[in-house]
């Protein structure tokens, strides 16, 4: 086997050795042909287990990318030894390429060396049973076609005739099977394959009848030849070193392209490559402009498959408005070839699969495969999306709902919808988000520049604050009862290079102009103008500009030098506004941290003009420099709220469902200030009883900030929020030494903005949920990891005193599946909670403890019922008396033949029951 990398770029792994080394052969030719030998292997069973695994959930998902890891490392080995190298991984298949000397040979011998593999393996167990997995193989050898298209990156592409025969020889193999083309099988000895099956012949041979020829070595090239090979956003990412398995949120896409074959045959390659390569680039481009990742392309009977993925390696504002504006793109492209759409939203587990010398970076699970089954759905020339992509994203698109249709793995139908053109941006909610409490000072300061725009003198005013604070909503209530015309601009998280976006869809709402086409578009424009203010007709050109509607220079506009142009368009803007907004207005702009630099120029221009104009400029932005600030004007700083305040909030809201003291001091303390956090909570707890998990709202927010970190910041962040909400330096060094992650001085003081280091080398995380979010993106098995070497770390720290540090031996020990640790730590941990009269922290260990217990062989039960007896004590202290009585009736039920036991409990349960009324 080739070393993992030995010599080469970390990213070489990542990138198919065929195209690393693609101009050494070919310098800048977009396609290949030459004689090989294709291997196509299906794992049957996986889709059934994936489905089983996905009833699981998360843990589901990372247990389906052990045993896929498991399988496909094996696989890959084998077909290395045979010459043979990994072209495309899709999910549960490979393409394997052999193009050495007798390849069909050695590509038979590999397929049946790795049928022999899984076989030998017989079942693997999983935590749903045992699955038996069985392969299918389809062969062929001919003039295969690769292409390396693409401006951004070069992506290796395999489609054409060779390929399509290699897909259908697979797909007419059933599980067992090795069915190999008639051309593969006359390359092969004398009565190889001797029994015709369908489009091919079945392959006979039990065990390989040709020695391995051995791993074919990687030729020198240099790091830019590799990163060529890559996409951008996952070359930066995946180029720090091996990515840490986690779990996302992420929207997907698939794009399939047909006709390659018919193409190839009437037109020849220089013309295919042509066609893929402007597809290619579309697509690439579109992903750098959106910031999205260009995940990998795919084979496909008579054309291929290319996957887009947003919220994964990294989250951003608003990433299925982005994913859904990339597949907007490509099929309003003009393309011979013909293309459809695929779009999902949901949980994904992302990270690396494969064997040191050769991965895919790939996203797994229920998310994706349905995201493929809706391409598949779809008609060419449309994108099928679900509701839960169109309902989240920023950007607003028509669309129509086709009929539900069955899919391969859905009990029920699937609702889709077809994505039309965009039309707009969606506003902010801030009704029906619960009360509004607090922010009287801010309030008053609002209403005090409001007052003195009905009074003759308008102003501009910024209300300034961090995510979630809750600043839209205070300037709705501020405007709620002010009865004037409103009008509101909002910058887009990736509108800050488009110019005039922030101002666009305003001033078509401004002048009833609807979306049409663009002659269309225009003459209501040219209308509306005329009838409006005709004084602007000969600036109509700059109207357009703002407006994004292309209208014929007028000779004013053509006379204008090109450095007075943006004064000129301002000028204009605001003289229609004058017309048209003669009366005392809001001009609210939101998000303005994220508006365009043409557009922060006009808004200025705007906020100068608001004195004279009666209009009371609202600008709502986040700190920092980005975006639009008015050069003058008043601040009002938006805090996070006080405790007080939020403890009224939860009060209010959940009037219905009463919480116990305890609970809202835990919804408080997680939402740390953030009423769009704590109303997340809340909206959690109204519909699960419960604050389990994390609302995907919360989830997407948070990981926008993480993922805005350095690879290893972002890394160290998540192994801190294994330690809970507070810890230790010295716990956090210890950890970090034994997970062999090393960060420096610059790193520690990038995570300064979410954790604070306070006196005597303590560290807290400064936001609870920031801590819930950094956790829950991690594996179940790093989690397990680094718990059990916190405990350990706590243990080795504390010395012989280890009892002082029982509450949080418990915590690690039992999250690392160390409960035999866990139940004696966390009865030490109850016991000292009990003796300070915390009777809810007593019962929690104690809890802790018994779930501990039942997860230990062979526990004596007289060890056992003591514990439930002091649970029902705590409990009844606390109040806590139905509960109470179920921990006494356990201890009752363990009691055996023990007469006093059983009646002290007895005792216990009839006075908890009196108490609680039930008398």
């Amino acid at each position: 086997m080739p070393d993992a990398t030995s010599g080469l770029d970390v990213l070489a792994r990542y990138a198919p050795r065929i195209s690393t080394e693609w101009d050494l052969d070919t310098p800048n030719s977009l396609w290949r042909s030459f004689d090989a030998t294709f291997c196509f292997v299906d794992i049957s069973g996986f889709t059934n287990l994936s489905e089983r695994l996905a009833r699981r959930g998360r843990i589901g998902a990372e247990e389906l990318t052990e045993v896929l890891n498991r399988v496909f490392g094996e696989m890959l080995d084998l077909a290395y030894e045979r010459g043979g190298a990994l072209l495309k991984f899709g999910g549960d298949a490979l393409l394997l390429l052999f193009d050495g000397g007798d390849h069909a040979v050695q590509a038979a011998c590999a397929a049946v060396e790795m049928r022999a593999a899984l076989r030998s393996a017989a079942t693997i167990p999983t935590s749903v049973g045992k699955v038996p997995l069985r392969m299918s193989i389809g062969l062929h050898s001919g003039a295969a076609h690769l292409f390396r298209v693409g401006s951004v990156h070069r992506e290796l592409i395999v489609c054409g005739p060779v390929a399509s025969r290699t897909t259908e020889m697979e797909g007419a193999a059933a599980a067992g099977q090795i069915l190999v083309s008639p051309q593969t099988s006359e390359r092969l000895p004398r009565g190889a394959a001797p029994i015709e099956l369908g489009p091919g012949r079945l392959l006979r041979w039990r065990r390989a009848i040709a020695a391995p020829v051995g791993a074919v070595p990687r030729r020198p090239v240099t790091r830019d030849d590799i990163e060529r090979c890559l996409p951008a956003v996952l070359s930066e990412y995946l180029g720090h070193g091996p990515a840490e398995f986690e779990h996302r949120i992420a929207t997907v896409g698939f794009i399939e392209f047909q006709g390659v074959d018919e193409m190839l045959e009437l037109d020849g390659p220089d013309v295919v490559a042509a066609e893929l390569h402007a597809i290619v680039s579309v697509v690439e481009k579109a992903c750098a402009a959106e910031g999205i990742a260009f995940l990998a392309s795919d084979i496909d009977r008579g054309g291929g498959k290319l996957i887009v993925v947003s919220g994964v390696p990294r989250v951003q504002e608003d990433d299925e408005g982005r994913l859904l504006r990339v597949v907007r793109r490509v099929a309003d492209g003009h393309f011979v070839l013909r293309v459809k759409t695929g779009v999902n939203r949901g949980h994904v587990f992302a990270g690396t699969i494969g064997t040191g010398y050769r991965a895919a970076f790939t996203v797994m699970g229920d998310t994706v495969n349905l995201a493929a089954r809706l391409m598949s759905a779809a008609p060419f020339g449309a994108v099928y999306a679900t509701s839960a992509v169109l309902d989240r994203s920023r950007t607003v698109f028509a669309s129509e709902a086709v009929a539900p249709f069955m899919v391969k793995g859905k009990s029920q139908p699937v609702q889709a919808y077809a994505v039309k053109q965009d039309i707009g941006t969606r506003e902010s909610t801030t009704r029906g988000e619960g009360p509004f409490v607090g922010r009287v000072a801010q309030s008053q300061e609002l209403s005090d520049a409001l007052a003195r725009n009905f009074a003759g003198s308008g102003s501009a005013v910024t209300v300034i604050g961090d995510a979630g604070m809750g600043k839209t909503r205070l300037v709705a209530e501020g405007l709620e009862d002010a009865e004037i015309p409103i009008l509101t601009m909002r910058g887009e998280p990736t509108g800050t290079t488009n110019p005039y976006r922030a101002l666009r869809d305003p001033l078509r709402e401004l002048l009833g102009i609807e979306r049409g086409d663009h002659l269309a578009m225009a003459e209501s424009l040219r209308r509306s103008v005329t009838a409006r203010a005709p004084e602007l007709l000969p600036m109509l050109p700059l109207l357009g500009d703002v407006s994004h509607i292309e209208v014929p220079l007028t000779p004013e506009v053509q006379a204008i030098e090109p450095r007075f142009r943006s004064a000129r368009l301002a000028d204009a803007l605001v003289r229609l506004f004058e017309i048209m907004l003669d009366s005392p207005s809001a001009l609210v702009v939101e998000d303005a941290q994220w508006t365009d630099p043409t557009s922060d120029l006009v808004l200025a221009r705007i906020a100068r003009a608001a004195p004279q104009r009666r209009w009371q400029v609202i600008v709502v932005r986040r700190p920092g420099d980005q975006g639009f600030a008015p050069p003058d004007g008043h601040s009002i700083t938006v805090p996070p709220l006080a405790r007080a305040e939020m403890r009224e909030i939860v009060v209010r809201t959940l009037e219905a469902v009463p919480l116990r003291p305890h609970e809202i001091d835990t919804i408080v303390t997680r939402a740390a200030g953030s009423p769009l956090f704590l109303n997340e909570l809340l909206r959690v707890a109204r519909e699960r009883g419960s604050l389990e998990g994390l609302p995907e709202t919360l989830d997407a927010s948070i990981n926008t900030e993480i993922d805005s970190l350095p690879t290893l910041a972002r890394l160290l962040l998540r192994f801190a929020a294994v330690l809970g909400r507070s810890f230790s330096v010295a716990v956090l060094q210890e950890v970090l030494l034994d997970a062999l992650v090393e960060p420096d001085s610059a790193t520690m003081q990038t995570l300064g903005d979410f954790l604070e280091f306070g006196a005597g080398g303590t560290v807290a995380f400064r936001h609870p949920i920031v801590r819930d979010v950094a956790y829950e993106g991690l594996s179940y098995r790093r989690r397990r990891e680094l718990h059990l070497r916190a405990g350990s770390a706590i243990e080795r720290l504390a010395g012989p005193d280890t009892e002082a540090g029982a509450e949080r031996l418990s915590f690690h020990y039992f999250a690392g599946g160390d409960y035999e640790r866990a139940w004696r730590y966390a009865r030490v941990a109850g016991d000292r909670a009990r003796n300070d009269y915390a009777n809810i922290e007593a019962a929690a260990q104690y809890r802790r403890a018994l779930e501990a217990a039942r997860r230990i062989p062979g526990l004596p039960t007289d060890e056992v019922r003591p514990t439930w007896v002091l649970l029902g004590d705590v409990l009844e202290q606390a109040g806590v008396l139905d509960d109470a009585l179920n921990a006494y009736r356990k201890a009752s039920a363990l009691t055996g033949d023990d007469p006093l036991d059983r009646a002290a409990i007895l005792l216990k349960r009839a006075r908890a029951r009196e108490r609680a009324g039930a008398f």
